[in-house]
């Protein structure tokens, strides 16, 4: 509290100074004023413009204008936004890895908290350290972490980061943790996240299945690359497309239409299929469903959400479960994050980027975009110890929908 005080009687104190500086001798020197805080000038400039709640923006006080710029962009924010953000372009970034972090799955160390690799992306620092999907991370550069703070294993300057691996004692007939490598990570940068990052055709008693996993629907090689992948699918006759969206996140509502569009009926294209809405909630951009290179309307479609699906990924998955026949499109997996408010990355000529919402995001009917529950609940975290990379076909998800796809039931209910 009384660090607090300080910090508010200095900003004071601060203000004052640069006003009575400003304005001494008679002088106007207001520019000078607007010079010192032009950053922040420019985010409350766009933010009245293009912010989706403009109208619960919240009123800065002069003094605020001398905030950093991340700190006076969430001092703008609306109450309930949990969806707008701030980046800095200059020390932000990533090491690339997608995790689970959780107490000692085995219970040999219940104090003990580690973080699981579920997705690491390609040439991402993570990557390039030798960090793949199954990893243990017990430690970083020297320092442990917990299950509420856990940014040393985001982003920053680079480290060690210690791993383990769980294994099994026939004898004993107990899991048991095995000292790993020390790997090192190098600092976090900027990338672009692929967002195609998978597919493959598998035969199952001479059925064949097409599985394709995104990374996120952003891209404008988006549509190519779904489309010749989609094009492999129907030259192959594949009998069942699984879609693997359970690390998922953002992307343009436009590449969202034309991948949905390529497992509807002809007959759709041309019609609605989302809309960008306002604060009143009215359209703002409606989207349709186009005509694709090849069509897949006929073919089972699986779709795998987890608690990382948000967004594009959401509303793909939404949209397409209410344009096909019941049943044809089936879910597995977790519930999806629940995200119907539409961001929108605002570039500065500062060094930083600004998120705001910017829309609402809404089915051809106007309904909000929903979170997804899954037909089907699977959680790949079940079996922790045997986290196999994506695409294989022990992994847990992709193991459980491939049998499902020859037998219409799942391996724990058939045994």
């Amino acid at each position: 509290m009384k660090e607090t005080m300080k910090k508010a009687t200095y900003m004071s104190l601060l203000f004052a100074l640069v006003v009575a500086l400003l304005t001494g001798c008679g002088e106007d020197r207001t520019h000078e004023y607007y010079d010192l805080t032009a950053e922040n000038q420019w985010i409350y400039s766009q933010m009245q413009e293009v912010y989706l709640w403009r109208d619960k923006l919240k009123e800065p006080s002069r003094s605020t204008f001398f905030s950093k710029p991340s700190k006076f962009f969430s001092s703008l924010l609306y109450t309930a936004d949990k969806t707008s953000f701030f980046t800095d372009t200059v020390s932000a970034g990533s090491y690339g890895m997608t995790l689970a972090v959780m107490r000692d799955p085995i219970g040999e160390r219940p104090s003990k908290v580690y973080a699981l690799a579920l997705m690491v992306e390609p040439g991402s620092p993570a990557d390039v350290a030798g960090i793949e999907r199954g990893t243990w991370i017990s430690s970083v550069g020297g320092s442990t972490f917990s299950t509420s703070k856990y940014t040393v294993l985001q982003s920053g300057t680079g480290g060690d980061f210690v791993t383990e691996y769980i294994d099994y004692d026939d004898e004993a007939q107990k899991y048991y943790w095995v000292p790993g490598d020390t790997l090192h990570v190098g600092a976090s940068v900027d990338y672009t996240a692929r967002a195609l990052l998978l597919d493959s055709i598998y035969t199952v008693r001479e059925k064949k299945i097409g599985y394709l996993v995104l990374g996120n629907f952003n891209g404008n090689d988006f549509v190519q690359q779904t489309q010749n992948t989609m094009l492999s699918f129907a030259e192959n006759n594949v009998d069942v497309i699984i879609i693997d969206l359970r690390y998922s996140t953002g992307g343009t509502v436009a590449n969202v239409a034309s991948l949905a569009s390529t497992f509807v009926a002809p007959g759709l294209y041309g019609t609605p299929f989302a809309a960008l809405l306002d604060a009143e909630y009215e359209p703002d951009t409606t989207y349709c469903y186009t005509q694709q290179q090849t069509t897949l309307h006929d073919k089972k479609l699986y779709i795998i959400t987890g608690a990382q699906t948000a967004g594009a990924a959401e509303l793909f998955t939404v949209a397409v479960n209410k344009s096909r026949p019941m049943y044809d499109v089936i879910t597995f997996g977790a519930k999806s994050k629940g995200e119907s408010v539409v961001t929108g990355c605002i570039p500065s000529p500062y060094g930083f980027s600004i998120n705001p919402a910017i829309h609402y995001a809404a089915l051809a009917d106007g309904a909000l975009l929903p979170a997804v529950t899954p037909d089907f609940a699977i959680d790949e975290l079940k079996q922790p110890a045997h986290i196999y990379p994506l695409g294989s076909e022990q992994e847990y998800l992709l193991y459980n929908l491939l049998y499902y796809s020859i037998n219409s039931v799942l391996p724990d209910a058939a045994n």
